[in-house]
């Protein structure tokens, strides 16, 4: 399954940014090319994969092109415990060590913890106290397992993708941290959780970002949080990725998730919509209309675009 959007969601041209410091990727579901493109072209000091990776070879095979280049870590999704093969090629891959999963870690210059996996009812909903879970610890869960509904002498190989709550409340307890990366989406999107902002809160991230969903979501730029809000928070789809920090806008030019959405929108043609002057905006360009204050109005015509408006 290739993706529908481009890998370069998030680039500028080359001539237009320096190499990023961290690039987040999300769910590969198999398909590492986007990766590999992006950090041959943007060389990054570290990558962060953010779950469902679903390798299809040991994950230090699939991308052994830039271990040269680039640090790699990641977080597990749902779908890397699907089969034994996707458990197999990336937790028992040489790249095992570079989970982020229950720690934080430095990368490229930031404390940056993890929280793979998802919640499921059967182990723990958040939604409840979380003294009221159906298993407190994985090992809680394999005690009342009969031996042969046990893989590898342990848990089901489904829920070692299962987040239990002592490991979120280790990861609780383990702060600060600057980012957090997750698999699961903070509470504004319509499928997330208010357990992942408590997380992000308790460790004073100032900024998450989630996979699991596959769409490009900033958070802030699409209204869905606010500039008050205790961090900032971004989706990244399938094939796509999430430079950080983030350029700030040069003279005339446009904002960076303008940027990003006009890319979403048109591809490769984004540019050249935010450079052609449009009656909607008195004639300027998209481009030195969001620089002069008017981004919100740019961001509603390419949502409108976006979503089947004629603009």
């Amino acid at each position: 399954m290739k993706p529908l959007i481009p890998s370069d969601l998030h680039a500028r041209s080359e001539r237009e940014r320096s190499a990023p410091k961290l690039m987040f990727f999300g769910d590969p579901h198999g398909y590492f090319d986007p990766v590999i493109a992006a950090v041959e072209r943007f060389r990054p000091k570290a990558i962060v994969l953010l779950g469902d990776l679903q390798a299809r070879q040991p994950l230090q095979i699939e991308l052994q092109s830039i271990l040269p280049l680039t640090e790699v870590h990641w977080i597990h999704g749902n779908h890397d415990t699907d089969g034994d093969l996707d458990y197999q090629n990336l937790f028992d891959s040489d790249l095992a060590d570079r989970s982020l999963h229950c720690r934080i870690v430095s990368v490229a210059g930031y404390r940056v913890a993890g929280l793979g996996g998802i919640f499921r009812s059967k182990i723990w909903d958040p939604r409840w106290p979380i003294e009221e879970a159906a298993f407190q610890s994985s090992d809680a869960m394999r005690r009342t397992m009969k031996s042969h509904e046990r893989w590898r002498d342990g848990i089901s190989r489904k829920h070692r993708s299962s987040i239990f709550p002592d490991e979120y409340q280790r990861l609780l307890r383990s702060g600060p941290a600057d980012i957090l990366v997750t698999h699961e989406a903070p509470s504004a999107h319509p499928h997330g959780w208010k357990a992942i902002d408590e997380l992000a809160e308790k460790l004073g991230v100032q900024l998450v970002v989630h996979g699991h969903h596959h769409q490009n979501i900033d958070y802030l730029g699409e209204g869905l949080m606010t500039a008050a809000a205790p961090f900032r928070a971004f989706g990244v789809d399938m094939g796509s990725h999430l430079a950080w920090p983030r350029d700030e806008p040069g003279p005339g030019g446009p904002l960076q998730d303008v940027l990003d959405l006009a890319t979403q929108v048109f591809g490769a043609a984004a540019q050249a919509w935010l450079d052609k002057p449009h009656e909607l905006l008195d004639g300027q360009t998209p481009a030195a209309f969001a620089a002069g204050g008017g981004s919100d109005k740019v961001r509603s015509m390419l949502n409108a675009i976006q979503h089947g408006g004629v603009v």
